[in-house]
């Protein structure tokens, strides 16, 4: 029975991990790939670190947005 219990909470700490990182996935990727998609998009070298700046937190402002609504749609409506 023990060994069972083991079983169970060591699948349910792999599934959390693999959710971090797939919700932290996209956040590392734009930071790895950005300043050569804003080069590509035109963007001067002067206003490079702005954009990526102005970009990086409308993101995060999504994420805070997103994480309070679908919270308590979520507590609202159950899981």
């Amino acid at each position: 029975m023990e060994n069972k219990k083991n079983s169970n909470i060591s699948y349910l700490i792999i599934v959390a991990a693999l959710g971090y990182f797939v919700d932290i996935y996209d956040l590392l990727l734009f930071l790895i790939v950005k300043n050569k998609s804003l080069t590509s998009l035109g963007i001067s070298a002067e206003d490079l670190t702005d954009t990526g700046l102005m970009l990086m937190n409308w993101q995060m402002a999504g994420l805070l947005l997103g994480g309070i609504l679908w919270g308590i749609l979520g507590d609202k409506k159950g899981r």
